[in-house]
């Protein structure tokens, strides 16, 4: 054929051909190839990898190469060598037959390589071809009719030719949200990341909630539809193609798709794109991009295909086909970073190579946020307001959609390996926010909201009728706690209550701490029991006299204790939290100091201030001595420590409790060393232990092992903030109840934080210049106050100094912590804590 061309036409008419059977823009191929100096007879004649490396020169596109490159595969098998073969000199003829042995060798070598080769190109080549040769067979033939093609059992259309202006398929107008389908994918696998399958939930419930608030249908997929080719990311694109096939059972009425990411959250619940204007205006395609890095620049990173609104017709499956023939190694090699171009990268090719053909009906979208990164919204969100707290890119909405790209909370790895435990939970902490925020909307319909943006607890809304209900039924429990710590204050701030220092204050009556939230057994009784320890209450909910004072009960177990935070907040979601806040390493020693005298002293620890001093027996320590470990452990000291079997020696006393307070805390440092291994439990009381026991172990642990632990106090106030707002929160330095002078301004604040006078008839400041029976040590009832015992020792100035090197890091977050919260304004304002963080270094 190539041999037959006589004059220009002839080339001309050659090169129509060869550009239709491609389906490629003739005119702009034409002008390249003139340039160059390429004849249509030149392509036809020269091999396959000369011809390509021709049109590379001209400056054709890598895909329209490709293209016209299998067009002239088709010329080539329809026998454009037979004239040439007929031409041949006899005398070659007969040297040929003369040599037939050899030439059969060489066919049967040659013939082998081809075959190779062949196979070696179909394994690249496959996959685009499967997509187009559909296309191609339809545009040759411009039938009307139904084919069956290489996509299985589907039936597609022939022609576009009887579609409306864009290739729009006509569907019928269903309910207000019919029109739409949302479309998303979960990889088929267990995450590996930890609360990765939680976190992946709550994502598509997110998605779901949106789609029945709008009436769309959905589509959730689980599956690869072309795992040997198109994996990962690519997933989206043949999926999307049959889901738009016109004989689709599962998108009839459908006239767009909505794709989210699985790791996209929809965070205005309220908000719809503008479909009507969409249609208006004859767009396809809605995705967010920059037109200036896509047409002009082919920046992968100037769309985004998180999140995109595709109509349901030829054209975008067309397109969704043109996206998928760049999926085959060969070309992802010619147009992504050694082959690792993803479908973003692919779709940002295609419009920028082919722009002409889609430009028109593709809205770049920017008026509005269609997938927003997470990173610009972390700690912007304000539960119940329309606006972000601060404005991103200059801008306060509520962003319609915001994407957790990069995060891999499903997998919990980036693609190097550099991703890690604590960036995943940055991520897991920003989605959780965001997801509360926008499931807040949807709550909303019920009267129901989170009790912070970082739990999946919710409360009534003020002014439901659930809300109105659980006012009914707690308006005689208590409306502040006091929480801790141990060792904090309490006894002495639960004393000048009691007292009566407000005449507008009720404390429980009987013993000091109910320790209701924090202990199984209490809580087990109910909230009526719980109401029951209040005077005046009666024998049902919301039953009681004096409804006019506050009341309020002080449990130190509280802070620390592991169901205390959540249990309170579901009971009490209005509740003032009192936190006392005494300097760590102080208080370690004085909790420890408190253990050891119960198991040297046993119960004479409650009627005396110096027990040990009154242990002159053995008879003293079997009478006092209830529990056999506590029995063996006081033997074991008097055997050591007795002088002349009438009492026991000071010294020897203090050499125990050094050993053993040193022991103890070396074994809790080895205990918190484990916990910070990578991979360790996210949660430090989980690695702990501290979770999920049952009480008599959970009070052995806490109370007899973890010293350091219940020092560190911003791992016990978070959990609180998680389900109170910080303005619920009142923290006050234990120094501050020290001196009487300081003591009455903390009672004031308390009183103000309370929405009480502070003064006048109703307040008794003289109390507070009275000594408390903490202070003397024993009070009226003859029992021993926590800290009024007396210490047969201290902490070795370089045990202290090890302690507070241990507790060093949890200072500095609890200050960034009271400092993010505006639980005070200043570290000044905790003076123990800024002492500590100028003298230690972590």
């Amino acid at each position: 054929l190539a041999a037959g061309m006589k004059s220009e036409s002839d080339e001309g008419l050659l090169l129509d051909g060869i550009l239709s059977q491609a389906r490629v823009d003739g005119s702009e191929i034409r002008r390249l190839l003139s340039q160059s100096h390429v004849r249509a007879s030149d392509l036809i004649a020269e091999p396959e990898h000369r011809v390509e490396a021709m049109l590379q020169r001209a400056g054709l596109v890598v895909g329209d190469i490709f293209k016209i490159v299998r067009a002239l595969r088709g010329f080539h098998s329809d026998g454009g060598g037979g004239g040439g073969a007929s031409s041949q000199p006899q005398g070659k003829a007969a040297r040929g037959s003369r040599n037939q042995p050899t030439m059969r060798c060489g066919l049967i070598v040659y013939s082998t390589t081809v075959l190779i080769v062949t196979l070696t190109i179909l394994s690249f080549y496959l996959p685009a071809m499967i997509y187009h040769v559909r296309s191609t067979n339809h545009r040759m033939t411009r039938s009307t009719t139904y084919s069956t093609t290489l996509h299985g059992h589907y039936s597609l259309p022939a022609a576009l030719g009887g579609l409306p202006a864009g290739g729009a398929m006509p569907a019928p107008r269903g309910p207000s949200g019919a029109r739409v389908m949302m479309v998303t994918a979960n990889q088929p696998l267990p995450c590996t990341t930890r609360r990765g399958d939680w976190i992946m939930e709550l994502a598509l419930r997110n998605k779901l909630m949106y789609a029945t608030l709008h009436d769309y249908k959905t589509w959730w997929s689980t599956e690869l539809v072309s795992a040997w080719d198109l994996e990962a990311a690519w997933n989206k694109i043949p999926l999307l193609y049959v889901l738009m096939h016109p004989e689709s059972p599962v998108t009839q009425g459908v006239e767009w798709l909505l794709w989210m990411d699985d790791d996209a959250i929809f965070t205005d619940m309220n908000f719809t794109m503008p479909l009507e204007q969409y249609d208006r205006d004859g767009i396809n395609l809605v995705i967010w991009g920059d037109p200036q890095r896509v047409y002009r620049a082919n920046d992968i990173q100037g769309l985004n295909t998180g999140v995109f609104l595709i109509r349901k017709c030829e054209w975008s499956r067309q397109l969704m086909a043109e996206v998928a023939a760049l999926a085959t190694p060969s070309i992802r090699r010619q147009i992504g970073n050694k082959g690792r171009i993803a479908e973003q990268g692919a779709l940002t090719w295609v419009l920028h190579s082919q722009a002409e053909r889609w430009k028109d009906r593709v809205q770049l979208e920017r008026n509005f946020t269609l997938n927003g990164n997470w990173m610009d919204y972390a700690k912007k969100w304000v539960p119940g307001k329309p606006k972000l707290a601060l404005p991103v890119w200059g801008n306060d909405a509520i962003p319609f959609v915001v994407q957790y790209a990069g995060c891999q909370m499903c997998r919990g790895h980036s693609e190097n390996g550099s991703w890690h435990d604590g960036g995943v939970r940055k991520c897991q902490n920003a989605f959780i926010e965001a997801y509360t925020f926008g499931d807040d909307q949807v709550l909303s319909l019920l009267g129901l909201r989170h009790l912070t943006m970082d739990t999946h607890l919710v409360r009534a809304s003020a002014g439901s009728e659930l809300y109105q209900r659980h006012q009914r039924m707690t308006r005689c429990l208590p409306s502040f706690l006091v929480i801790g710590t141990q060792k904090g204050g309490t006894s002495s701030f639960h004393f000048l209550l009691k007292s009566g220092w407000h005449d507008a204050v009720r404390v429980n009556s009987g013993e000091k701490e109910i320790h209701y939230f924090s202990w199984d057994d209490q809580f087990r009784q109910g909230p009526l029991t719980y109401q029951q320890r209040f005077d005046g209450s009666g024998d049902r909910l919301g039953e009681c006299t004096e409804e006019t004072k506050l009341r309020g009960e002080v449990s130190a177990t509280y802070l620390d204790y592991p169901k205390a935070a959540e249990r309170a907040a579901m009971l009490l979601p209005s509740a003032r939290i009192v936190v006392l806040l005494r300097e760590p390493v102080a208080r370690l020693v004085s909790s420890f100091n408190m253990k050891w005298q119960v198991e040297i002293c046993g119960k004479l620890t409650w009627s005396r201030t110096d027990c040990y001093n009154g242990v002159t027996s053995m008879r003293v320590i079997n009478e006092n001595n209830v529990a056999p470990k506590q029995r063996a452990a006081a033997v074991k000291v008097w055997n050591e420590c007795s002088v002349d079997k009438k009492g026991l020696d000071h010294d020897c006393l203090r050499r125990d409790f050094v050993d053993k307070l040193s022991a103890a805390i070396s074994d809790e440092e080895r205990r918190l060393g484990e916990c910070a291994k990578p991979g360790a439990f996210e949660e430090l009381g989980s690695c702990l232990g501290v979770q999920g026991l049952e009480q008599a172990k959970l009070y052995a642990l806490m109370e007899g092992a973890l010293f350091l632990y219940r020092s560190m106090y911003s791992e016990h106030l978070a959990k609180w903030l998680k389900v109170y707002p910080a303005e619920q929160l009142l923290v006050i330095p234990s120094e501050r109840l020290k001196e009487a002078g300081d003591m009455k301004d903390t009672m004031g604040r308390f009183a103000r934080f309370m929405g009480l006078s502070d003064s006048g008839a109703e307040v008794h400041n003289d109390l507070i210049f009275k000594s408390s029976p903490a202070a003397k040590g024993v009070g009226s009832d003859g029992h021993v106050h926590e800290n009024g015992r007396t210490y047969i020792a201290e902490a070795p100035a370089d045990l202290a100094e090890k302690i507070h090197k241990i507790l060093c890091p949890k200072n500095q977050e609890l200050a960034q912590l009271l400092l993010d919260k505006k639980l005070i304004a200043e570290v000044g304002d905790m003076p123990w804590l800024a002492t500590a963080l100028k003298r230690d270094i972590c």
